[in-house]
C-alpha cells in the first residue's frame, strides 16, 4: 500500500477519474464515473482500466481521510459512484471524518476498516467486493449496505466484531456469499435485512453472537438465509421476521437470546417450528428460547399461544430427562434398572401431560374429574335399577320394615326391594335414599 501525502505525490499517476474525484471532493458533489444505478461489471484485466472509472484504492483513501488538508474538501466528504476501485482500500486503525458515500463501485478486492473510526456516515450502496473487514469499527452515523454483494465464501465476508453503529445498519437487498460475522456489534438503533440473502452452506451464514441491538432485527421482504444463524446471547428490541426467512435454515443457535416483542407471525405453530431448528446442541437441551418466547408472547396478550410454548417445554424438558437418566447411568445393573423403570416413567409424564398439561392446563384434571364422576354415576344407576343396592345403616337393617322386604320369598321377588322399601315404609321415607349422582 503506498500512503499519499499530499496530491502532489499522486498527480504524475492520476487517471482521469481521480482527477474527476478530486474536483468533486473540493466541490462538494458525487463523482459521476458512470451511469446513476449501474454498477460497472467485472473487467477482464484489472491491470488495465479504463482511466474513466479507474481509481486506486490508496488514491481513494487519501481523499476520504483528506491527508495534508490540501484535497480541499468540504463537510460533505467524499462521493463517489460508478467506479473501479483496484487494490485493497486500507482504512486500518484510520479516522473518517466526513461521510464516506460510495455508490455502484466494484472493488478489485476488499475493505480492511479495522478499529476505523467515521465520524459520519458510511455507505456503499450496490457495490461488489470481497470482503468488508471492520472488526472493531466506530460510526458515529449509518452504515449502509443497501444491494451491495459480499463475495467471499471461504471466510468472513462481513467482519463486524465488536463494531459499534451510532444509527441503522441497512443491509437491504444486499447479498452475502461467506460468513456475516457480526458478534458483540453493537447498534443504537436496528438491523435492517429487508430481502438480504445470506448464503454459506453447512456453515456459519450469520453470526450475531451477544450482538446487542437497541431497537429492531428485521429480516422481511423475501429475507433468506441458507445456512447457519448464531444469535446466542443476543438482544434485540424487536424481532421482525417473515416465517420464510428460516425456511432453508439449517440450524438456529438461540440459547440466551432476548427481545420485547414479535413484530410477525405470533401463532404457537410457527414459532415452535422455528424454535426446533435450535433448541438442542450435541443432544443437550436449551429451554430458554422456550422461556424467553412464552414471557414474550404472554406480554403481548397471546396467552393461548403462551401456554401451547410452555406445554411444549414441560414435554421436552420430560422427554430429555428420560433421556439423561438412561445416559448417566454408567452401571450396567443400574443401567438396566433404569430402563425397566423408562416406561413407568413414560406413563407418569403422559399422564402429567393428559390430566393437567405439565402443570400449565390445570383445568384438564376438571374434565378428567367429570369424565371419572361419569363412569362412577353410570354403573351406581345400573346397579340400582337392577336392584343391588341395600341400606347400609344398621338401624335400617335392623327396622322390622326393611326384614319384611329381606324376608320376602314371594314370587315374583320384589325387582328392587331397597326402592320399593324406601317409597312406601316410613322409616325408609324419612332415611336418606340412594342417589347415584352423590
Amino acid at each position: 500500500m503506498q500512503r499519499f501525502e499530499s496530491w502532489k505525490e499522486i498527480e504524475p499517476t492520476a487517471t482521469e477519474a481521480e482527477r474527476k474525484l478530486k474536483a468533486a471532493v473540493e466541490a462538494g458533489e458525487f463523482c459521476r464515473c458512470g451511469p446513476d444505478g449501474q454498477t460497472p461489471p467485472e473487467p477482464d484485466d484489472w491491470s488495465n482500466l479504463p482511466t474513466d472509472r479507474h481509481i486506486r484504492a490508496d488514491v481513494l483513501r487519501f481523499f476520504l481521510l483528506g491527508v495534508g488538508n490540501d484535497s480541499l474538501g468540504t463537510e460533505l466528504g467524499t462521493m463517489l459512484t460508478g467506479a473501479l476501485i483496484s487494490g485493497n482500500l486500507e482504512l486500518g486503525d484510520c479516522e473518517i471524518p466526513c461521510n464516506m458515500l460510495l455508490n455502484n463501485c466494484r472493488f478489485q478486492l476488499g475493505i480492511n476498516a479495522t478499529r476505523c473510526s467515521a465520524n459520519k456516515n458510511i455507505r456503499l450502496n450496490s457495490c461488489k467486493l470481497l470482503f468488508f473487514d471492520a472488526a472493531g469499527l466506530r460510526v458515529k452515523g449509518q452504515l449502509e449496505c443497501d444491494g451491495t454483494e459480499f463475495n467471499y465464501p471461504p471466510g468472513l465476508a462481513i467482519n463486524l466484531q465488536n463494531a459499534n453503529i451510532g444509527e441503522t445498519f441497512f443491509l437491504r437487498s444486499a447479498t452475502i456469499y461467506g460468513n456475516a460475522h457480526l458478534h458483540s456489534l453493537q447498534v443504537s438503533d436496528s438491523i435492517e435485512c429487508d430481502d438480504a440473502r445470506f448464503h454459506n452452506p453447512g456453515r456459519i451464514a450469520l453470526n450475531l453472537q451477544c450482538a446487542n441491538i437497541r431497537n429492531g432485527l428485521i429480516f422481511t421482504n423475501q429475507a433468506r438465509v441458507r445456512g447457519v444463524v448464531d444469535v446466542a446471547a443476543g438482544y434485540c428490541g424487536d424481532l421482525v421476521d417473515d416465517p420464510a426467512f428460516w425456511l432453508d435454515c439449517e440450524y438456529i443457535s438461540l440459547n440466551g437470546f432476548t427481545y420485547h416483542r414479535i413484530i410477525g407471525p405470533t401463532d404457537a405453530r410457527t414459532r415452535l417450528n422455528w424454535l426446533a431448528k435450535g433448541d438442542t446442541w450435541n443432544g443437550e437441551f436449551f429451554p430458554q428460547p422456550y422461556k424467553q418466547l412464552a414471557e414474550v408472547l404472554h406480554d403481548m396478550g397471546h396467552e393461548a399461544d403462551a401456554t401451547k410454548v410452555r406445554v411444549a417445554l414441560g414435554k421436552k424438558l420430560r422427554h430429555h430427562a428420560r433421556k439423561e437418566r438412561i445416559a448417566n447411568a454408567k452401571h450396567p445393573i443400574h443401567r438396566l434398572c433404569t430402563m425397566a423403570t423408562a416406561p413407568a416413567l413414560w406413563i407418569w409424564h403422559s399422564l402429567s401431560l393428559l390430566l393437567t398439561g405439565h402443570g400449565f392446563r390445570p383445568e384438564r384434571s376438571l374434565i378428567a374429574l367429570v369424565f371419572l364422576w361419569g363412569l362412577a354415576t353410570i354403573p351406581a344407576h345400573l346397579a340400582w335399577e337392577e336392584g343391588s343396592f341395600a341400606p347400609n345403616s344398621a338401624v335400617a337393617l335392623q327396622s322390622e320394615s326393611w326384614a319384611t322386604y329381606s324376608a320376602d320369598h314371594s314370587y315374583p321377588p320384589h325387582p328392587n326391594p331397597a326402592k320399593d322399601w324406601s317409597l312406601t315404609s316410613t322409616i325408609g321415607r324419612d332415611w336418606e335414599s340412594f342417589n347415584r349422582y352423590a
